[in-house]
């Protein structure tokens, strides 16, 4: 038996040029990889900025665990898709994190990773998390 419970859900719908989450919070036009973007947006994008958002959150999560500040924590998230054999597509998702002291910095994002359910999801899939130089 699980003592798991939902804390979240999101609901979203694609069609062809665009996606729209059920509640409304986001709507954009998109577009397939490589075409000129104009206003409008990739999967790429929208998976770039929901890794960062969360890998964040969860470096604020536990920093607080160890009465860390975090506040000046950044996550840069990186997609890069590329052309896979047998006519698919590949990716890598790259995360560098920034603005916790070096005396904290791996203890929290090791703890970070651990919360982040994305970074969790993405563990068997090319992913790299690595504190800024």
């Amino acid at each position: 038996m699980s003592d798991s419970h939902s804390v979240q859900e999101a609901t979203a719908t694609a069609t062809a040029g665009s996606v729209k989450t059920s509640d409304g919070v986001l709507e954009a036009q998109t577009q397939l990889a490589g075409e000129d973007a104009g206003d409008r947006t990739t999967p790429e994008h929208l998976m770039a900025a929901a890794t960062a958002a969360c890998l964040q959150q969860s470096i604020g999560i536990a920093a607080s665990t160890q009465d860390v500040d975090a506040s000046d924590a950044k996550v840069v998230a990186r997609v890069h898709l590329t052309t896979g054999e047998g006519g698919g597509y590949t990716s890598h998702f790259a995360l560098e994190v920034s603005g916790l002291a070096d005396d904290v910095a791996e203890r929290v994002l090791e703890q970070a990773k651990q919360i982040c359910p994305f970074t969790k999801a993405l563990s068997s899939a090319d992913l790299t998390v690595s504190l800024a130089a």
